[in-house]
């Protein structure tokens, strides 16, 4: 699935800067364009790996180039002029191959707050391909974060085919701050979000999947479902090193063309996709959420060819289907023949029983 990133604010574009990052280092890309917005000029220079003519300043008539301060009010000003302009540098990213576009933000800022959901509208306005929005939750009890947050988040649910929720909250270390955290924060859901939007993008006979998955199916879990959360687990695999007897032509191919399934224990194969599956389901999700409140769901299945057993892919969508007593749940698998690695990515869509947006109302609502 090919997509083009907008990062809005400061969260925003370090988020971006990360995929257009990550983008770069895989075989297959799913990035085509990306671009970031934000009324700070100093965050937009700070980001070293996304090109200068992809970073746009915009709202300085209101800003003065040194953001909003956090006040959502001041995001919303900087934008209401300025709808066209914004909407310039990101028509010019939109070719025929875009399958959607991804808003991306932190909702506690004031710029992220105010200005993602009339930037979503711009784009509505002109664009039939799906938007999306990576909205990302505040840490803490801070009560203007939380206010920001969930006039945001009403804001959007007009505006976006769907919202793929980030808790900064769930993902801090005891002792941690998101300024401390930001690296690895961003890595964590830059991992995930690679990980589905990748999905499908083969560019080797041996990297195509038993049952691919393809743009539609994604864009059919993510649309009209309201919130959405990733799950994500993998793990390293050891296959028997083919004992003394292994010429050196067999160790090349093992190394460089991953041809090492007769090495591969078809139980020990099926066990490992059944465990990271469950891991995947049962593990700290980017937003956590009631089980039985998903929707829809697709699980994505990634390894080495020989480790993805056809019954045992079909068995991990059956068990996914009773776990989340849902009738829709997609998968596929993605073959990734120079890896040693096998990980699943879970996308629980329509989900609507989430404890922090709780949470954060509750702050709110005390607050006034």
């Amino acid at each position: 699935m090919r997509v083009a990133a907008v990062g809005i604010g400061g969260a925003g574009g370090r988020i971006v800067e990360r995929l257009w990052q990550d983008n770069e280092r895989r075989e297959t890309t799913y990035l085509g364009a990306a671009c970031a917005v934000d009324t700070d000029t100093e965050a937009l220079d700070e980001l070293d790996a996304l090109p200068d003519d992809r970073r746009h300043a915009f709202g300085l008539s209101e800003t003065n180039g040194a953001g909003t301060n956090g006040d959502r009010t001041n995001g919303t000003a900087a934008i209401e002029d300025e709808r066209l302009e914004v909407r310039r540098p990101i028509d010019q990213l939109v070719t025929s191959d875009i399958d959607a576009l991804v808003l991306v933000a932190g909702l506690a800022g004031g710029t992220g707050s105010g200005a993602t959901a009339h930037i979503a509208d711009a784009l509505r306005e002109i664009y039939t391909i799906p938007v999306y929005c990576l909205s990302v939750l505040p840490a803490g009890r801070d009560d203007e974060a939380a206010a920001n947050t969930i006039q945001a988040l009403r804001a959007l649910e007009p505006t976006v085919d769907g919202q793929i929720l980030f808790d900064n909250e769930a993902w801090l270390g005891s002792g941690q701050t998101v300024e401390t955290a930001a690296e690895t924060l961003n890595e964590t859901v830059v991992t995930r979000l690679g990980a589905l939007f990748a999905a499908g993008e083969a560019t080797a006979s041996d990297a195509v999947g038993q049952s691919v998955v393809d743009a539609s199916e994604i864009i059919n879990t993510l649309s009209d479902s309201g919130f959405t959360t990733l799950g994500y687990a993998s793990q390293d695999l050891q296959a028997d090193d083919g004992g003394s007897d292994e010429t050196v032509i067999d160790q090349l191919k093992n190394r460089f063309l991953g041809d090492n399934s007769d090495d591969v224990d078809e139980i020990e194969a099926y066990n490992a996709v059944e465990t990271t599956l469950r891991r995947a389901v049962r593990g700290k999700l980017t937003a956590q959420c009631e089980l039985d409140s998903v929707d829809r769901a697709l699980a994505v299945f990634a390894g080495p060819p020989a480790w993805l057993i056809r019954d045992a892919v079909t068995d991990g969508r059956r068990w996914l289907t009773e776990e989340l007593q849902s009738p829709e749940v997609r998968s596929g698998d993605m073959p990734t023949p120079d890896r040693d690695t096998l990980s699943v990515l879970v996308v629980l869509s329509g989900v609507t029983e989430l404890p922090r947006l709780v949470e954060l109302k509750t702050l709110v609502d005390e607050s006034q």
